[in-house]
């Protein structure tokens, strides 16, 4: 996922942050984001076109035998293009944090989803829509010691027909994760400590027809001028 590779390393110069409880929006470069910022996700931050999360308190943990522990949370954000001309493309999400599992029956799981809905535009009889989930592989036995996971996914509005691009979009962003032991001495623990949802957003294309037209113009303004002089 591009879009998020410079607006993480200017992540620490912040344009706008939240610090209530409540349906807040928050404005990028191009587009305002609205949401609840009372949820798992925390707080957010807006950093050009990507709005970005450091959660605190999104974790799952079993011991000793205690069974499966979940945590789960579905974030909707809408979003709005506020710059005349252009259009939403495509968005992704990437999110990470770490774990540890110690025992044979110790295990973790992270998996998320991305659904994006239009506000703006029907396909067919309903309002287009387009989602894709994820789960994280690869999260094994750690031994006890602290390892890093990472995930994430993206949605590309053209593969929808008759969709393409949008104004104006609901985006559910939802995140799972679980913890299990069987047995006593046993350890599982999986936390999300970062998460983000990035917007390309790009120039509307001008349609052929008007493009000539204002071709044809400025070639009758150009001939008009040299006539005059």
């Amino acid at each position: 996922m591009k879009w998020f590779k410079s607006s993480l390393l200017v992540l620490g110069m912040t344009v706008s942050m939240a610090s209530s409880a409540a349906i807040i929006t928050m404005s990028g470069d191009d587009i305002d984001f609205t949401f609840d910022d009372s949820t798992l996700f925390g707080s957010g931050t807006v950093v050009g076109n990507s709005l970005f999360f450091m959660p605190t308190n999104f974790k799952a943990e079993s011991l000793n035998g205690a069974g499966v522990v979940t945590a789960n949370q579905t974030l909707i954000v809408d979003v709005v293009v506020t710059t005349a001309g252009y259009d939403i493309t495509s968005l992704g999400m990437f999110e990470q944090g770490d774990y540890i599992t110690n025992g044979v029956d110790a295990s973790v799981a992270a998996a998320g989803r991305l659904g994006v809905t239009s506000t703006t535009t029907v396909c067919g009889f309903i309002a287009c829509n387009d989602a894709n989930i994820f789960n994280v592989a690869g999260l094994g036995d750690t031994g006890g010691v602290l390892t890093d996971w990472s995930g994430g996914t993206s949605v590309d509005l053209v593969d929808t027909a008759g969709w393409g691009s949008d104004t104006s979009l609901q985006i559910s962003f939802q995140n799972d994760l679980s913890a299990n032991t069987l047995n006593d001495g046993e350890q599982a623990f999986i936390e999300k400590k970062f998460g983000a949802i990035g917007l390309v957003v790009n120039p509307v294309p001008v349609p052929a027809a008007l493009w000539l037209f204002g071709s044809g113009l400025l070639g009758l303004v150009a001939v008009a001028r040299r006539k005059q002089s």
